[in-house]
């Protein structure tokens, strides 16, 4: 089924792939929730917005996004996008019918919603991106590991005879039902014995229990040394979400235990799941935060860096790799630190949305360039003789444009063409679209704050998807703020107006202005 992207069927299973990866960069990667958990955070926000933790307007930004997916969304009848619109003319109240009809529909959907998409696709209405960003999203959301997710649909489609797009879509409606998420024991071990004030716990393993545990589920102890193990409970739908959860509760110990002793624990490096042979990374959680401005410049031990952007930038980094609350906490300080508007924080989401959306892009065009030159070698002369990523950018956007791209081997490669040559077709209204997506994404990183501090909510439905979603774009308009303040000396702000002024005046008639939206090479 992979041997070509020449098919809008390959071209989905390639982007569906890609965006179950954790390594596929920013401009790739997925930056929304799916359609049901958008649902399910719309319920949960009218009952917080009733409780007085969620402003009105905030819920109303949730409510219109939604409206708008859920209209353009081949998966749904028109009986239920009516019946929707209907109840979402306004902010439902908490409690009444249209807040319970909320529920009711997600409950509806949630039921068959892969099995909508095979139909989708077997009536030939298939949106590759669309379909890709919806079924991870929804797959994700509900519990599954990428790692998992991308065995289970690699294995089925290099079978001998792989399923059609359509099966393949039943068969993971099946998977939905058949791994239901339950509890996994994890096993987190210590190199040395916390100080705790009674002790180590019964509960606890201790010296050749550690080892006893391991073999009793299969798992090789030869070089295990550890004194002390706790063993977590997480419920989880497969083996390595198992971990992701413990990592995270790990953390939480973790931060607790510097609190109150002023030490760190002595964690072993590796995380063992019940029934699983093979050992997990403890810090293999890090989010994909990346601000490369800041070795591109030389600066990680500048002395004289700007104080507001260095403040941010030791912000940002909770968002990487810390427990979900400190995450948003700090991640959402560092957006709002420079680019909120001093009487409504929340414009911060928007300003950073231009400046990602701006990125995008140079960040697809300077990949393709790289390729370009890696498989045809003197083919284009002028890419080799160009002075910078942007000429080189503007050299492959006008290949493209023209219909002269060379085929490359990579499927997700041909299938980034693809939505470049769509972007350079309607600039405007593709841009828009994208920032549009990107604002929600950071908007959700906003109510989830909210949420923590002013609700001390922790276990909101779209917590950990959000921060799944949110991270690898604020690296991304972070490291754009970076460049703008150290290389072009403009203000946070300053760079937002042009970002806003470049999306707005982005015309079909010179699509290569989306090269250099911002200017920077």
């Amino acid at each position: 089924m992979l041997t070509s992207a020449t098919t809008p069927e390959h071209l989905a299973v390639v982007r569906l792939l890609e965006l179950l990866s954790d390594s596929t960069p920013w401009n790739r990667s997925l930056w929304g929730i799916g359609i049901v958990l958008a649902l399910d955070e719309l319920y949960e926000a009218c009952a917080v917005m009733a409780q007085g933790h969620l402003s009105e307007l905030a819920v109303k930004r949730v409510m219109a996004s939604l409206n708008k997916r859920v209209g353009l969304h081949p998966g749904f009848t028109g009986a239920e996008k009516k019946l929707l619109h209907q109840h979402l003319q306004q902010v439902p109240r908490a409690d009444s019918v249209a807040h319970y009809t909320i529920r009711q529909v997600s409950a509806l959907v949630a039921a068959d919603y892969l099995l909508r998409w095979g139909r989708v696709v077997e009536a030939g209405n298939l949106n590759v991106e669309l379909f890709a960003r919806s079924v991870a999203g929804h797959l994700l959301d509900a519990g599954f590991s990428g790692h998992y997710l991308r065995d289970f649909i690699g294995t089925r489609i290099e079978a001998s005879a792989p399923p059609s797009l359509a099966q393949l879509c039943g068969e993971l409606h099946r998977e939905m039902f058949a791994s239901p998420p339950r509890d996994m024991e994890v096993l987190l071990a210590f190199g040395a014995v916390p100080r705790l004030v009674n002790g180590v716990p019964p509960s606890w393993l201790t010296g050749a229990q550690v080892g006893d545990w391991l073999r009793r589920h299969g798992i090789d102890s030869a070089a295990v040394r550890a004194p002390v193990a706790l063993v977590i409970t997480v419920r989880a739908r497969d083996a390595a979400g198992a971990a992701q959860r413990a990592r995270s509760e790990s953390d939480r110990y973790a931060a607790r235990a510097l609190l109150a002793t002023g030490l760190h624990l002595n964690r072993l490096p590796t995380l063992w799941v019940a029934g699983s042979a093979a050992p997990f990374d403890l810090d293999h959680d890090r989010r994909g935060v990346e601000v490369k401005e800041l070795y591109r410049e030389d600066r990680i031990f500048c002395a004289d860096a700007n104080h507001s952007v260095d403040a941010a930038l030791d912000l940002l980094a909770h968002l990487d790799g810390s427990s979900p609350v400190a995450a948003v906490a700090g991640g959402w300080g560092a957006i709002e630190g420079l680019l909120a508007a001093p009487a409504d924080r929340s414009t911060a989401a928007g300003n950073l949305a231009s400046l990602v959306t701006c990125s995008f892009p140079r960040a697809e065009l300077t990949r393709l360039a790289h390729l370009v030159r890696q498989q045809c070698p003197g083919r284009y002369p002028e890419l080799d003789s160009a002075a910078s990523n942007r000429a080189r950018s503007r050299i492959v956007g006008g290949i493209i444009i023209a219909g002269g791209m060379p085929p490359l081997p990579g499927l997700s490669d041909q299938a980034a063409v693809t939505r470049m040559r769509k972007l350079f077709h309607n600039p405007r209204e593709e841009l828009a679209t994208i920032r549009a997506v990107i604002a929600d994404a950071f908007h959700r990183l906003y109510r989830q704050r909210n949420l923590i501090l002013h609700a001390g909510k922790l276990d909101s439905v779209a917590l950990t998807p959000g921060l799944r979603t949110v991270a690898k774009l604020a690296g991304a308009g972070m490291d754009r703020v970076t460049h703008g303040h150290y290389v072009q000396q403009l203000e946070p702000l300053d760079l937002v107006a042009k970002a806003n002024m470049a999306l707005a005046l982005v015309d079909a008639a010179n699509p290569l202005q989306c090269v250099e939206l911002l200017e920077t090479d």
